[in-house]
């Protein structure tokens, strides 16, 4: 009977068996997926908790950079409203200036015509010595007076005279500056400035520069002296005034 019996099961198993198996590998293939969905799942559910929070950050970023932003332009529209204010108050001065220097004309072409010629000036001759000896830096400087203001143009001459092995001698001092010939002409309304830098010959002693100011269309030409001591005794006294107003 027992061994009917496991003639019976065996059959049993003979015949169901590839299906059990089927069924438990499908069980199984069932499973990993669910498994593997839930794990990608959560996998996709903190990629978007990251990205929700870079959002957030750049939220903030953006907000905090606009903030900035308009600080930015608060400052900058204060800043320009300055500028202006200066400007206006910079072009008061000007016409202050050039109102005096006018005056002053007036009063030159009376006591003293040489000094000016066509409405041209000498307004200025400055003269720094430089670190290494026997190098100087020149600053030359002419304005326009007239009222109307036209277009001025010329040229300019500048001679350093002085004694070489006790005899006198004198150099063209935009020469000496490598000044070419086209930069020494000038063409301005309101003024011009002719600057340089040069070496005094080995030797040689300078006394004085000579300044000759030839304008387009006029037959008189504006020439000024300057002496040398004269030159470097101002700078002298305008560096210990800067040096007094600096620990002021």
């Amino acid at each position: 009977m027992k061994e009917k019996q496991n003639i019976i099961i065996a059959s049993l198993l003979h015949r169901f068996g590839g299906w059990l198996v089927l069924a438990v590998v499908l069980g199984l293939g069932v499973a990993a997926g669910y498994w593997g969905g839930n794990w990608h799942l959560v996998q996709l559910q903190q990629q978007l908790q990251q990205q929700q929070a870079t959002i957030a950050e750049l939220y903030e970023r953006t907000e905090r950079f606009d903030y900035q932003q308009h600080i930015a332009q608060v400052e900058l529209g204060i800043e320009q409203a300055a500028s202006k204010g200066l400007q206006q108050e910079l072009l008061m001065a000007q016409d202050e200036n050039f109102a005096l220097r006018r005056e002053l004309a007036f009063y030159q072409k009376i006591m003293a015509p040489e000094l000016e010629a066509s409405g041209v000036m000498v307004d200025s001759f400055e003269l720094q010595p430089n670190r290494s000896t026997g190098h100087f830096h020149f600053r030359l400087a002419l304005v326009q007076m007239d009222r109307l203001r036209n277009l001025t143009k010329g040229s300019i001459e500048i001679r350093l005279s002085g004694r070489l092995q006790d005899q006198a001698q004198s150099y063209d001092l935009l020469e000496l500056a490598h000044v070419e010939a086209k930069d020494r002409q000038f063409s301005m309304r309101y003024f011009t400035v002719q600057a340089g830098d040069f070496v005094v010959p080995e030797g040689f002693l300078p006394e004085r520069i000579d300044v000759v100011v030839n304008v387009s269309g006029s037959k008189q030409n504006l020439s000024r002296s300057f002496y040398w001591a004269d030159l470097l005794a101002a700078r002298a006294t305008a560096s210990k005034a800067g040096d007094s107003s600096d620990n002021t």
